[in-house]
């Protein structure tokens, strides 16, 4: 069966301006810069590394790759650090990391609740979490949270902005905004702003403050797990190396990478695991020196970006050598030192052996270029004379992964000066070496969690086979993993697997849509809207759209929204028939073909049904705006508060003198008394020096600021000399009053 990865994405990144995303971290010779730092958990939380069928109980600091599952039970929580981002799990949450390397952070959330906090996103740097309805991508700094509940998904953007693909459609979700969602096709969905913080997002929330309050001053703030160390250490300044870091409350023996346990972590081997909360960076990043009677952390250069590394020891013995002690096979180990160069065991490039030896201390490029071409080269080391500095345990407590502190034996320093020192721990590991010597888990998610169909836009890549199919392997090259060759040999796409990933067509998915109503909006209004617009149906169906298009502008004109609630108290119903003959046919289609979207739901409002055909039959384009103004105080409330304020200089330019008397002539006497008890103080003014006194204020009252810009807006220029026409009738109207 052709697998997922036969599948070429690069049409979809074209189209939706996505970053470049380089999806498979194991097809090219150099691994991921950066892991998942499990650095904290609370409650029960389960572990299953990748291909792997049996869930284990997991430890602080474990490093988690591509392919490995978490899983939170109830009331239980965990945080995974990621370098400049950091993804935190609630109740009851399972989550696979289906992607890891220095592009992408792809996480499939089948159950639960997801916070993702990115503090930088770096160029081309992109986060996705595809449930089962939808793929989210993250590509701005900000805090998110995606929770997963039965058959929907809600995502909330309470700092960002960020995307949402569907089966079928697409949408933008703003800072601020809270969506719901269910189906894969995205067809129906709630909006609203954001509410208060619940219990989960305050725990959240307050993890971040120590990054925000805490500024790294000596290490870059790329390095994962520095936040830990002002608070479990003390920076001081040396000669030479600068500012170094030492922990504190450790005692006289105490050394580096002796608290722990090892494990064998897929791409990168022999990979050191730290009990201490704060055992992170200084294991995995920088150089230890032993100074004043204590050992201290150096760290890289801080311009420089970190790069991780499983373990920056160096091993007593080799291939062709058994360290003994009291007459068992043991293994011994010690902290590199400052130019110390480090060679990993697994395979890269000439520049990422480079870089990771550059970027993680000061040490001579040429020497460093010297070193790769011949990795057989004698190497001297610092801390191999310290003798606090090694630490040795029995073979079996190296590949059980067991902790080292209670096992380690003493060795002689006669034995140390004659053993080879190797960059790499050549020894085989077995299955507990992969599992990290954990018990079985105490709790898993149910089987129809795991199997969930998820939403996928980046192919991951091709999931790993199981441990025990790569062991003949390992074992011709003891210590060393994989290639990438190697794995691709062994690797084999399962059909369950397939069904399990809904890899969306680009093709079927149009540009995301921003979302900009906090009100519940639905794809299934959007086109009503935009059919009411074009094909002018009537209006039973534009309540429908005035809950959707009311627009925030109402408070500008709060004079204007006095005023309806006068009129209708003061008006008769005898003044809709007098406005319904002044109102002709033309001008509403040319409103309703101008108006956007929130223009008509106005005009609709303030006709009546009865009104539009009247208009029709009547009115030119001007005279309607004029109408409008005396028309049912029902109405005018009504399109003041939608009414933006640009309109009211507008009205003021376009209404010419003559108009005000032609609404007289039809208004009865009783109406201009109504009227003029509603007409604002400031209004006439911008009358008077048209028309009598009198009769502008009349007029302004009854007529919003508002209504008139919006039908003046969407009126042609041709209409102006329509209303000359009509001026003379009115003026000889005038006259006679």
């Amino acid at each position: 069966m052709k697998s997922l990865a036969g599948k070429t994405c690069t049409l979809f990144y074209v189209l939706f301006s996505l970053p470049l995303i380089v999806t498979s971290s194991i097809a090219s010779a150099d691994p991921s810069t950066r892991v998942a730092r499990i650095s904290l958990i609370s409650g029960v939380v389960s572990y299953l590394p990748a291909s792997e069928t049996k869930w284990i109980k997991t430890n602080l600091n474990r490093p988690l790759v591509l392919g490995d599952s978490l899983w939170s039970d109830t009331d239980s929580k965990v945080e995974l650090q990621l370098g400049l981002a950091t993804t935190r799990l609630g109740s009851r949450t399972s989550v696979q990391i289906l992607n890891l390397n220095n592009q992408i952070a792809q996480f499939k959330l089948s159950d639960g609740t997801f916070a993702l906090n990115v503090v930088q996103l770096k160029p081309n740097q992109v986060y996705e979490i595809d449930t089962p309805n939808l793929a989210v991508i993250i590509k701005k700094n900000g805090y998110y949270r995606i929770d997963v509940n039965n058959a929907s998904t809600t995502v909330t953007v309470r700092k960002g902005q960020t995307d949402v693909y569907g089966e079928k459609s697409a949408y933008t979700i703003n800072q601020g905004q809270t969506c719901q969602f269910k189906g894969t096709k995205l067809q129906g969905y709630q909006c609203s702003a954001v509410g208060p913080i619940d219990g989960f997002d305050r725990w959240s929330m307050d993890r971040d403050q120590p990054q925000k309050i805490n500024k790294p001053r000596y290490v870059n703030t790329a390095v994962i797990g520095y936040e830990d160390l002002d608070t479990h250490g003390t920076w001081r300044k040396v000669k030479k190396y600068g500012y170094v870091w030492s922990p504190n409350n450790v005692g006289n023996n105490w050394a580096p990478y002796r608290t722990g346990q090892w494990v064998w972590v897929r791409h990168w081997g022999w990979t050191w695991v730290d009990e201490q909360p704060w055992g992170f960076a200084p294991f995995h990043y920088g150089r230890w020196i032993f100074i004043e009677r204590r050992w201290a952390w150096i760290p890289g250069p801080i311009e420089a970006e970190p790069m991780y590394a499983p373990a920056l020891v160096a091993f007593v013995g080799g291939r062709n050598y058994q360290l003994s002690v009291a007459n068992r096979p043991s293994i011994a180990w010690f902290p590199l030192g400052p130019g110390d160069i480090y060679i990993p065991p697994y395979q890269v490039s000439r520049n990422y052996f480079q870089q990771i030896n550059v970027n993680n201390t000061v040490i001579n490029n040429t020497y460093v270029t010297t070193v790769y071409n011949n990795q057989n080269t004698t190497l001297n080391y610092q801390n191999v004379t310290v003798q606090q500095g090694i630490t040795a345990v029995p073979l079996n407590t190296f590949v059980q992964s067991q902790p080292v502190n209670n096992a380690q034996v003493q060795v002689s320093d006669e034995i140390i000066v004659k053993a080879p020192k190797t960059p790499t721990a050549t020894i085989t590991p077995d299955q507990s070496s992969f599992l990290g010597g954990q018990q079985a888990a105490e709790s898993k998610p149910a089987a129809e969690i795991m199997t969930k169909p998820t939403v996928v836009i980046t192919e991951p890549p091709t999931p790993q086979v199981p441990f025990t199919e790569e062991q003949k392997l390992l074992e011709k090259n003891p210590g060393k993993p994989l290639t990438s060759e190697e794995v691709k040999e062994i690797q084999v796409t399962k059909p369950e697997e397939q069904e399990q990933l809904k890899l969306v067509d680009p093709q079927t998915i149009p540009q995301p849509v921003e979302i900009k109503s906090n009100e519940q909006p639905s794809t299934e209004q959007k086109p009503d809207v935009q059919q009411q617009i074009h094909e002018q149906k009537p209006s039973e169906e534009q309540p429908q759209n005035q809950e959707q298009q009311q627009p925030v502008e109402q408070p500008q004109n709060q004079d204007q929204q006095q005023q309806p609630v006068e009129q209708k108290e003061q008006q008769p119903v005898e003044q809709q028939p007098q406005i319904q003959e002044q109102q002709p046919v033309e001008q509403q289609p040319q409103i309703q073909e101008q108006q956007p979207v929130e223009q008509q739901p106005q005009i609709q409002e303030q006709q009546p049904v009865e009104q539009q055909p009247q208009i029709q039959e009547q009115q030119p384009v001007e005279q309607q705006p004029q109408t409008q103004e005396q028309q049912p105080v029902e109405q005018q409330p009504q399109t003041q508060e939608q009414q933006p304020v640009e309109q009211p200089p507008q009205i003021q330019e376009q209404q010419p003198v003559e108009q005000p008397p032609q609404i007289q002539e039809q208004q009865p006497v009783e109406q201009q008394p109504q009227i003029q008890e509603q007409q604002p103080v400031e209004q006439p003014p911008q009358i008077q020096e048209q028309q009598p006194v009198e009769q502008p204020p009349q007029i302004q009252e009854p007529q919003p600021v508002e209504q008139q810009p919006q039908i003046q807006e969407q009126q042609p220029v041709e209409q102006p000399p329509q209303i000359q026409q009509q001026q003379p009738n009115d003026q000889q109207q005038n006259q006679p009053q």
